[in-house]
């Protein structure tokens, strides 16, 4: 019965501590995600961000650039990704 219980527990237990994880670290660092994808480098406090439809938290230097990125989040959001290793490797 113990075993069962295990087993029918760990996915669980696993899948909350990926939300708890993603829910404390924003993507890039806490870098402006507009920033990342213009080319640039920008830390932000995240006082101004976005819960993308991935649950991951997106962080912007200001409301003009969070309103920039959201004419397009998927085209924005993929572009960042794209760009992310070259700009923080700068």
């Amino acid at each position: 019965m113990k075993k069962l219980l295990l087993i029918t527990i760990t996915p669980f237990v696993f899948a909350l501590s990926n939300v708890v994880m993603a829910a404390d670290y924003p993507e890039f660092g806490g870098r402006c995600a507009m920033g990342i994808v213009a080319g640039e480098e920008f830390k932000t406090d995240c006082s101004v961000d976005w819960t993308g439809s991935d649950g991951n938290q997106y962080c912007f230097g200001n409301k003009k650039a969070k309103d920039s990125f959201l004419k397009k989040p998927d085209e924005n959001l993929h572009k960042a990704f794209e760009n992310y290793e070259q700009v923080v490797s700068k």
